[in-house]
């Protein structure tokens, strides 16, 4: 997730194979110049937005986080949780999420909230 963007942009790119760059903004203000020869092979994802964009449009984001927190209350996302990995395994899951083969989250849990 990049918040800078700017000549420190090209770095996100440094991503592991089909994985995701989430630009927000552009508080560096500097144009970001990418090269597409180094994501492209590596099926990396690049995503932007800017919510100053969406405002001028009469975009109001206020209601949003009530709604969404008022779903999550009523049980209507569900995360499917692949493993959970005690924090002193984070070797172990970082293993398994390298593998590539998850079908759902890999959580760390911290002492006293494994399940």
């Amino acid at each position: 997730m990049d918040a800078a963007a700017g000549s420190g942009f090209y770095a996100e790119l440094a991503v592991v194979p089909a994985g995701r760059v989430v630009a927000l903004a552009n508080v560096a203000l500097e144009p970001s110049v990418i090269d597409t020869r180094h994501f492209y092979p590596k099926n990396v994802s690049i995503h932007g937005f800017q919510i100053t964009n969406l405002l001028d449009h009469g975009y109001d984001p206020r209601p949003d986080p009530r709604e969404i927190a008022d779903r999550v209350a009523a049980g209507v996302y569900r995360v499917p949780v692949e493993s959970v990995f005690a924090l002193s395994a984070a070797a172990d899951a970082h293993r398994q999420l390298e593998r590539r083969g998850n079908r759902g989250k890999i959580v760390l849990a911290v002492a006293g909230d494994l399940a």
